[in-house]
């Protein structure tokens, strides 16, 4: 089985739902995600297979750990690894039988929160060190020092991805956190089904 390795999944689709989403896709492509490892953060390897219908559940909980992720397991949910401190499960299904989800949406809607929080503030942070190389560029130019502008040019403009992706990932998770947040307080959503409700009502 041939493996492809996608870069950056786990920081293109920092969102919970929208990772979901992508791995189901992938799935009925035949693209099937393999156990992600320390290398997740930087890249998700997946094996060219038959199409599987497959639902994925991207999960933060605030339960006991390895109660949760027994429970998870005795289920029939496969535990494929974290990306940002979220769980990854799987389980396949056929026709129109998709497993029910069981996520948390509060933990969720606060992993969203945090994670978006951290991002601006990292971006605030890329911004002020990209205004700071400025003015000191712009300083030493007035006093007729040219001799570091090209190592000031190289930092400044090191730090301008980085400005764009924290503020554009913090965007993307406040209004992700912002939305659950309604979805929550509507109760659009039934109380969580949480696999680790369900085995203690059993």
């Amino acid at each position: 089985m041939e493996v492809q390795k996608k870069l950056f999944t786990a920081l293109k689709y920092i969102v919970p739902s929208e990772m979901e989403t992508y791995l189901e896709e992938m799935s009925a492509n035949g693209q099937i995600l393999r156990p992600v490892g320390e290398g997740g953060l930087f890249y998700f390897e997946f094996t060219e297979e038959k199409p599987q219908k497959t639902r994925f559940i991207v999960d933060h909980s605030a339960m006991d750990k390895v109660s949760y992720m027994q429970t998870a397991v005795d289920k029939g949910w496969d535990y494929m690894g974290k990306s940002f401190n979220c769980y990854i499960w799987r389980k396949n299904y056929e026709d129109s039988n998709r497993p029910e989800a069981f996520t948390d949406q509060a933990g969720v809607q606060k992993h969203c929160l945090r994670q978006g929080l951290v991002m601006a503030a990292m971006a605030l942070v890329c911004l002020a060190l990209a205004v700071a190389i400025v003015y000191f560029m712009r300083a030493e130019r007035q006093q007729g020092i040219n001799d570091h502008t090209i190592q000031y040019a190289i930092m400044l403009i090191t730090q301008l991805p980085f400005i764009v992706y924290f503020a554009w990932a913090g965007r993307k998770l406040l209004f992700e956190a912002a939305r659950l947040k309604e979805v929550i307080a509507r109760g659009l959503t039934r109380k969580k089904p949480s696999v680790i409700s369900e085995s203690e009502e059993a």
